[in-house]
């Protein structure tokens, strides 16, 4: 192990294309139904092992079907799944997520194990080999977040981990209050614009970005879709484009942005560097169906690379 992904991982039901509900027909016929792996924390620990970042999964499941198949297609894609708790008496997180014919998503989700994940479930103590640990979906752990999860983060700074974390919606609706206790121990910070706006009450990337700086996060990277992304750290602050591409499905472009980058920080590379990367890999997942589907490897980043602008 030598990333530890911590957060979401369900099952995604996939449907593509799917147009405004007024034009729904019975029984209509579309492209493409798929059953796919889905979950900040799952996609993310999914990208990392393709490029060879040995990630373990920390999550929950169902004694179920769904969770059944959500383990063996991780463990086939090379995730550590030992980690992963089975909760008796739960369903395993599954999401039906449509996507209209510019590629963007609409997602409906039922509350699943992964909700569940408490402090019980985390290891009890952290290899020498794991460099980093990935909080791929802060507001989707409440028990975790609420007890637990600061002292792990405490124990983890003094081991000197790195430590990088994006946000799952907001769905208690906590706001700022609900993750400020955990700022100052972040490294990397990756919130998507549509997330922080009305969290922080900001109105552009960079006044929402510095919200975060004020409390004490040391690198924070707002993640904005088409238009790239905004960093704002001691090592380089500014915008970096994202790829121009016709999308076929956004669904985890920013999960992949988020694995991408943390694997060009824990290869040595610089700040600027690593959100080009990062924005170039995103775009690229954009091109397939499926929140994980898109094949990196670090000779297909050094080709998008190519392309950046």
């Amino acid at each position: 192990m030598k990333v530890l992904c911590i957060g979401s991982a369900v099952i995604d039901i996939a449907a593509r294309p799917v147009g405004q509900e007024g034009l729904w027909k019975e029984k209509q016929r579309i492209s493409d139904i798929q059953i796919q792996i889905g979950g900040d924390a799952a996609n993310q620990s999914r990208h990392l092992a393709a490029l060879g970042w040995e990630p373990a999964l920390v999550s929950c499941i169902g004694a179920d079907t769904n969770g059944r198949m959500l383990l063996a297609a991780l463990e086939s894609r090379g995730v550590d799944t030992g980690l992963v708790r089975v909760k008796e008496g739960c369903a395993t997180g599954t999401a039906m997520v449509l996507v209209d014919e510019q590629g963007e998503r609409h997602t409906f989700s039922v509350k699943g194990a992964h909700s569940l994940l408490n402090q019980e479930d985390l290891p009890p103590a952290l290899p020498q080999e794991c460099q980093a640990i990935s909080l791929a979906s802060l507001f989707s752990m409440p028990e975790l977040e609420q007890d637990g999860l600061e002292a792990f983060l405490i124990r983890a700074k003094k081991e000197k981990k790195r430590i990088f974390a994006d946000l799952a919606s907001d769905k208690l609706g906590l706001g700022l209050q609900g993750i400020k206790a955990f700022l100052p121990y972040l490294d990397y910070f990756l919130p998507s614009l549509y997330d922080v706006q009305k969290m922080t009450g900001t109105e552009t990337a960079e006044a929402a970005a510095r919200v975060f700086r004020d409390h004490g996060t040391a690198h924070v990277i707002i993640k904005c879709g088409a238009r790239g992304c905004y960093c704002d750290s001691d090592a380089f602050t500014g915008w970096i484009p994202a790829l121009p591409v016709k999308p076929v499905d956004t669904t985890g472009a920013g999960d992949c942005m988020a694995a991408v980058f943390a694997a060009r920080i824990l290869a040595g590379d610089t700040m600027e560097n690593a959100c080009r990367y990062a924005c170039a890999a995103g775009s690229y997942s954009t091109l397939f169906f499926g929140a994980s589907t898109a094949e990196l490897s670090e000779e297909k980043l050094e080709e998008l690379m190519h392309q950046a602008p």
